[in-house]
């Protein structure tokens, strides 16, 4: 059923259409469908910049392994590009962004032109020197004045030259496989999942689903840094906000981490009951990431993931989740309130980037429809977007809001709407959550949170692997770890 969408918002920014498959290896093979979506030719093909000349690498093009209907979308892009910048050579090199391996890239001048850390890492980027300055360009472009004051100070330094521009942000809730709950009879007289609200109904509809379906009922991903940060959303939902938060500043300045109060312990002794109360976690979760436990929600292997609005067309377009199988709930309350992750990722560029480099990129951002304003080439760039993602069978949502325009996010909308393909039943009491106040929207902890989740997913590994593990024990050993390393990165500089 398709619905009109009433939230604004800035889109996630995937686009795609489905793959044709290739011959069974006796006949004339068939060649899949590559045709870059009918949107494209709206773009302009007059020259912009015929005196530009530079190469620019971008690590945001599609892995080889992508549908080949995406590269071709991609192809346009570049084929756009070519008639309006025709002096600009562009390298597709795809590249998945994490903070370990960027840093090595950025300092040996090998890090693509383009590439899209999340939100919590541009200012320890900027403050090391590992992200270009693409003040200017943006000046150029007429981008500066779109910023809201929370992604100057996002992607700014101190002297107010920024960095980088807001990709797409997200609400942590969680995705929902809606043919798990029917097996397990958890569906209402109108035909909804019976989705639990709060998180002691997650454990309880959990273990209902796995008794009755042999599945999980929650795919928990403890890999790498994913389990400590689910973790925090779910100790602010215990109490660990306000002077019990993970991390408090106090009167002088100082850091100090803060894993040891009740509400902390509370919510990790509630991970432990999910795998040895209510035994209802994947069997493979300290090695499953972020892209598995997406493939496990879709594949009907788990019936609930922890996940957010910008990663919709992950279980469903990527691993065939029929998407009206499929639905996006708010993240369960706990005993002490309810809180949602809002986060989000962004453009960031390598530091070594020329003049003439940053305004090439400002020029294919513009062609791609992610500059936040109006003319007939972003129209035609954001309309690609949603045509290839409803064509591909991924869901097209509203997406949630980073630019200070309000004729931009209203054509994103009146284009949504356009594409809409889902029954937005599905999806409106997510939306509908922390646009009336039931959810409480709360950024990442504030200084060092990814070595902070790493910490904490060690904590979450050791109370799901062993029975007898000491939760407070345990919090209180990763607490003085990682206030050593708080006093030896910022309390004592």
């Amino acid at each position: 059923m398709k619905k009109h969408i009433g939230s604004l918002a800035i889109l996630v920014v995937l686009c795609l259409l489905l793959a044709a498959c290739g011959g069974n290896g006796t006949g004339p093979t068939v060649e899949p469908d590559v045709t870059p979506p009918p949107e494209l030719a709206e773009q302009s093909d007059e020259v912009v910049d015929a005196d530009l000349t530079c190469t620019i690498s971008l690590g945001n093009w599609p892995a080889d392994t992508a549908p080949a209907a995406e590269l071709a979308l991609f192809e346009g892009y570049k084929a756009t590009m070519a008639k309006q910048y025709p002096n600009v050579t562009l390298q597709p090199a795809y590249y998945s962004y994490t903070l370990s391996n960027y840093i090595g890239m950025a300092k040996g001048g090998t890090a693509p032109s383009i590439f899209q850390p999340p939100f919590t890492d541009p200012q320890l980027l900027i403050k090391q020197g590992l992200a270009g300055d693409v003040t200017d360009a943006l000046a150029q472009f007429g981008v500066l004045e779109k910023f809201s004051p929370a992604f100057v100070e996002l992607l700014g330094d101190e002297n107010g030259r920024i960095y980088g521009l807001p990709r797409e942000g997200y609400v942590l809730g969680m995705h929902i496989n809606i043919n798990l709950f029917e097996e397990a009879g958890l569906m209402t007289e109108d035909g909804l999942p019976m989705y639990p609200t709060t998180l002691q109904e997650l454990a309880e509809y959990g273990q209902i689903i796995k008794q009755k379906t042999g599945k999980a009922g929650l795919v928990f991903p403890a890999s790498e840094t994913y389990g400590g940060w689910l973790y925090t959303n779910i100790a602010w939902n215990y109490g660990a906000v306000g002077e019990n938060a993970l991390e408090v500043q106090q009167e002088d300045g100082r850091w100090v981490c803060n894993f040891t109060s009740d509400a902390a312990v509370a919510a990790m002794e509630y991970i432990k009951s999910l795998r040895w109360e209510y035994d209802i976690l994947n069997a493979d979760a300290t090695t499953t990431d972020w892209a598995g436990a997406h493939s496990a929600l879709g594949t009907g292997e788990a019936a609930m993931n922890f996940a957010a609005d910008d990663s919709v067309d992950q279980p469903t377009a990527g691993k065939g989740l029929a998407i009206d199988k499929f639905a996006l709930i708010p993240f369960p309350a706990g005993p002490a309130g309810a809180y949602a992750l809002t986060g989000g990722t962004c453009y960031m560029f390598a530091p070594n980037i020329t003049k003439d480099q940053a305004v090439a990129l400002m020029g294919y951002l513009k062609i791609i429809g992610k500059l936040p304003f109006m003319d007939d080439d972003i129209i035609a760039g954001m309309r690609a977007d949603y045509a290839a993602k409803r064509d591909r069978g991924a869901p097209v949502l509203p997406p949630i809001s980073a630019w200070n325009d309000n004729e931009y996010n209203a054509k994103k909308l009146e284009i949504v709407n356009e594409y809409s393909n889902v029954d937005m039943r599905l999806y409106n009491d997510f939306f509908d959550s922390f646009t009336n106040g039931k959810i409480s929207l709360k950024g990442e902890e504030p200084v060092f949170a990814q070595q902070l989740y790493r910490e904490l997913t060690a904590i979450v590994q050791r109370v799901i692997t062993r029975q007898d593990a000491d939760v407070l024990k345990s919090l209180g050993q990763a607490q003085e770890s990682f206030q050593s390393y708080l006093d030896d990165e910022i309390n004592n500089k």
